[in-house]
């Protein structure tokens, strides 16, 4: 019950959003916009606040990032695999690749670990995501790409494009700026605090109603099956890969259910975005956002409960 009362909360809210939506509050213009004020300000307003306030070597777990690293390159070479045996088309490939690894790390695994570990646990997932989306992007890029091989002149010029934005990733660089000033242990001004603190306070409970808005069945109706298989690799092979690379790096307590519910996260949004960019199959990769997102709301709350009765 105490893992079930701080996993299914966030996604309570989400269907809130949801509902929203569908009973007409709040519509696309207004959705489209609080996506852009997350995004481009409160969301990076709250990695710098909780990361350039923490103590970095406290928060910062080496092997956490590690682990991150080797089960996410793992689950992309699996899904690369599955997908040239399939007998899929370029664009089917591209977007079944990137569904099965690409993490809502902001969206859902934040307001997840608050919940679940508290602000300690959000200031070593913020860190986290600082080093997980380079990566993310970057394989995101490769798998939308790669089925495509040499003719894809446009798909290049894209690419130079989103490589800009890695650079330009306004949660790469707060997460970065943030890290900074923990290491430097900069203060934080009082006025600055306290206003930091205000736009911290409102980011997740958006967030996660722009998710809901934003949130259609009606995607789940194309390639279902090849979109729970994206989404049964990414939510539970993913996870269990990183999983056991934790334990074998004697990660445990905190760390483990945060490395847990960070990589136990469903498939981001932005991949819809990321397909529609690079000639992927953009109702496939709705779909696989659809079902990983109602998935993980049952398969986050596994993860915790097993590593309870693991007592790891």
């Amino acid at each position: 019950m105490d893992i079930l009362q701080a996993v299914l909360p966030v996604f309570l809210v989400i269907a809130l959003g949801a509902a929203a939506r569908r009973f007409r509050f709040i519509g696309e213009p207004f959705i489209d916009t609080a996506n852009t004020l997350v995004y481009y300000l409160l969301l990076p307003a709250l990695l710098f606040y909780k990361i350039g306030t923490s103590n970095f070597r406290e928060a910062f777990n080496a092997p956490l990032v590690i682990g991150g690293y080797a089960a996410t390159v793992g689950t992309f070479l699996a899904a690369v695999f599955f997908s040239r045996t399939l007998g899929i088309s370029p664009a089917e490939r591209g977007s079944f690749v990137q569904g099965a690894f690409r993490a809502n790390l902001a969206y859902v695994g934040l307001p997840i670990v608050l919940s679940a570990v508290g602000d300690i646990g959000l200031r070593k997932a913020g860190i986290l995501l600082g080093f997980m989306v380079p990566l993310l992007n970057s394989l995101a890029v490769v798998a939308l790409i790669l089925p495509h091989g040499d003719g894809g002149g446009r798909a290049r010029e894209n690419a130079r494009r989103i490589g800009f934005q890695l650079v330009t990733n306004p949660l790469i660089l707060s997460s970065f700026l943030g890290i900074g000033w923990s290491v430097l242990k900069l203060p934080v001004p009082g006025l600055a605090d306290k206003t930091l603190e205000i736009l911290s306070s409102a980011t997740l409970p958006l967030s996660l109603l722009c998710l809901g808005g934003a949130f259609s069945f009606e995607k789940a109706r194309s390639g279902v099956r090849l979109a729970a298989l994206a989404a049964g690799m990414k939510t539970l092979l993913l996870t269990a890969l990183a999983l056991a690379a934790y334990r074998w790096m004697g990660i445990s307590g905190d760390d483990l259910r945060v490395g847990a519910i960070m990589m136990g996260c469903p498939t981001a949004v932005i991949t819809y975005v990321m397909a529609s960019q690079l000639k992927g199959d953009t109702d496939l990769a709705g779909t696989i956002v659809v079902v990983s997102t109602a998935a993980s709301a049952v398969t986050i709350s596994g993860w915790l409960y097993f590593l309870s009765m693991a007592g790891w």
